[in-house]
């Protein structure tokens, strides 16, 4: 069986203590709430910022893979 990774942590009620203090995805300043991507340590506002920016990098490497074919 294979462990589990977290991929993000939803935090509610609470504000970055530490920079960045905008989304990673659309640059709103974050409020009483949103989304940290474990392995790079980006925040999002909500998880539409984090699923839309998944989405991005996932077509990057795709392309970038057809081009190197």
């Amino acid at each position: 069986m294979e462990a589990a990774v977290i991929k993000f942590v939803i935090v509610n009620g609470r504000t970055p203590r530490q920079a960045p203090l905008f989304c990673a995805c659309c640059a709103e300043k974050l409020e009483a709430g949103y989304v940290h991507e474990s392995g790079t340590g980006l925040k999002y506002c909500d998880l539409v910022c984090f699923g839309f920016s998944e989405k991005m990098a996932i077509s990057a490497i795709e392309r970038r893979s057809r081009l190197a074919s």
